[in-house]
């Protein structure tokens, strides 16, 4: 009976965290930081190497080998895998975090409608998916914190330029480099 209910709040906690997400994903296409360009590639790369390190994506390293699934080319009409995705972040075809979501998406697509719904491979997919939603979120909702701290300490630096006549802008922008490297905890010497 003891079992049971852990059981029972087990399952409810999971199906509330579930439901979180989703409302999380439905969400997402509203946040402006989702559709952002980025200016470098670092931080789409830096995504790409954890979704890409991640146990579930080993299938979806490479393209799919035509000898091992038979139809494939046929069947697929828009092959792609995360090696794909990668050069496509590096000559800047997936510029932002939404374009490289649609991409990893279609590549769960395709694993799902080339193997059907109830095979190995699309419960994989399912996994896999689960952890890229979950990277997705998680940078999306990072960037976002960072563009408000950016966003306050832009306006704290206003709101100070104000109340000095505009002197106090550089001493509140750049600290004293003594207490510059006080605060970072080094000498200052190199």
């Amino acid at each position: 009976s003891k079992k049971e209910e852990l059981e029972a709040e087990k399952k409810a906690k999971q199906l509330r965290l579930s439901f979180e997400k989703q409302q999380a994903l439905l969400t997402l296409d509203q946040n402006d930081i989702y559709h952002q360009e980025h200016i470098e590639t670092t931080t789409l790369l830096a995504l790409w190497k954890r979704i890409s390190s991640h146990r579930t994506s080993a299938v979806f390293r490479k393209p799919v080998n035509p000898l091992e699934a038979p139809g494939y080319q046929e069947r697929i009409l828009f092959p792609i895998d995360l090696s794909l995705i990668r050069k496509m972040i590096v000559c800047r075809m997936i510029k932002s975090y939404a374009g490289f979501h649609r991409c990893v998406g279609l590549i769960c697509h395709n694993c799902v409608k080339f193997n059907g719904r109830e095979s190995d491979y699309s419960a994989l997919t399912r996994d896999f998916e689960d952890n890229v939603d979950e990277k997705v979120l998680e940078a999306v909702r990072n960037a976002s914190a960072a563009a408000a701290a950016a966003k306050a300490a832009a306006e704290s630096n206003k709101a100070v330029a104000a109340a000095t006549g505009g002197a106090g802008v550089a001493a509140a922008a750049a600290p004293p480099v003594a207490g510059a490297a006080a605060a970072a905890g080094t000498s200052g010497a190199a």
